[in-house]
């Protein structure tokens, strides 16, 4: 088992920035916004300098689609001697957390430290999992050196126009402004390839806008890219009972509680739904129990007086 020193990918992607889960994502979009990520676009790999410094990298490049798809990536974070590279210090758990695996989800990584593990000087081990992977790939990667950004076969990248975009539909939506919050999602949308990331934020900002019947299509496409994640699941089974369609809703509930263990994070506020299933269908000291539960558990909305 490795000893875990940085986290990326989809865990840092949904968990810092959805409004769902009730947890800010500023701190991480102003490193987001002041790191030129992937800036280095094919130049020759230079010496590797101080480990506090940024590489001096054009700043210009921007990863595309199709930049990626040809045999310049190919056998690319494979081997400690034939590593990933980028141009700037400690970007790994940011660019990892753009890249997107076959089926749309974004791939959970961990950065490690095992023994057991080749190394070479200046070269990290990543650990990379996409949705229904078993176990876990090891990739190599240095972040002091200017050289192919691009991802291993299988895997893409999200660019970095799309996640600006991304940002600035965040902004939006938090400012009130939801018509231009949707147009730079969309616009984000078409630039990069489908995932869980940009699929979800728009769901979320159809859902508190009022628009349950919409957000239901891309929360569904969003579980379909990510199935391995609970919480998507969440989110669509609200907007179902939003929409009116309670049976998928009903369904939802008692399948998340069935499967998650009991200290799952996710698990008192489905405690608190179930109970106010038990008590629409007159089963009122169920309802009450299972409440007093989700109320120990810290989900006030079960609580009295709520």
């Amino acid at each position: 088992m490795s000893n875990t020193a940085e986290m990326g990918g989809a865990e840092m992607a949904m968990a810092e920035y959805l409004p769902h889960r009730g947890l800010t994502h500023g701190a991480w979009l102003a490193a987001l916004l002041a790191t030129p990520l992937l800036a280095c676009g094919g130049v020759a790999t230079r010496a590797e300098p101080a480990v506090d410094s940024v590489v001096d990298c054009p700043a210009t490049h921007e990863l595309t689609l199709q930049s990626c798809s040809g045999p310049q990536s190919v056998g690319y974070g494979s081997l400690p001697s034939k590593p990933l590279e980028w141009g700037v210090t400690r970007a790994g758990a940011l660019y990892f957390g753009r890249l997107v695996c076959p089926g749309g989800g974004l791939a959970m990584t961990e950065r490690t430290q095992s023994a057991a593990l080749p190394s070479a000087d200046g070269v990290e081990a990543w650990e990379v999992r996409c949705p229904g992977d078993q176990t876990p790939r090891i990739w190599y990667a240095t972040p002091r050196k200017c050289g192919n950004p691009c991802p291993p076969d299988g895997l893409r990248v999200i660019p970095q126009a799309a996640l600006q975009r991304y940002i600035t539909s965040v902004e939006a939506f938090e400012a009130g402004d939801t018509k231009l919050a949707l147009l730079r999602i969309d616009e984000a949308v078409a630039l990069a390839p489908p995932n869980e990331l940009l699929t979800l934020w728009k769901g979320t900002m159809l859902e508190q806008s009022g628009r349950p019947l919409e957000a239901v299509a891309y929360y569904e496409a969003a579980v379909r890219m990510n199935p391995d994640e609970p919480s998507h699941k969440l989110f669509l089974a609200r907007a179902q009972r939003a929409a009116g369609h309670e049976a998928p809703y009903r369904s939802a509930v008692d399948d998340l509680l069935a499967k998650l263990p009991s200290g799952h994070p996710l698990v008192p506020e489905l405690q608190c739904l179930k109970s106010e299933l038990l008590a629409k269908d007159g089963k009122s000291a169920e309802a009450q129990a299972l409440a007093t539960k989700a109320c120990q558990n810290s989900h006030t909305d079960c609580c009295p007086g709520k």
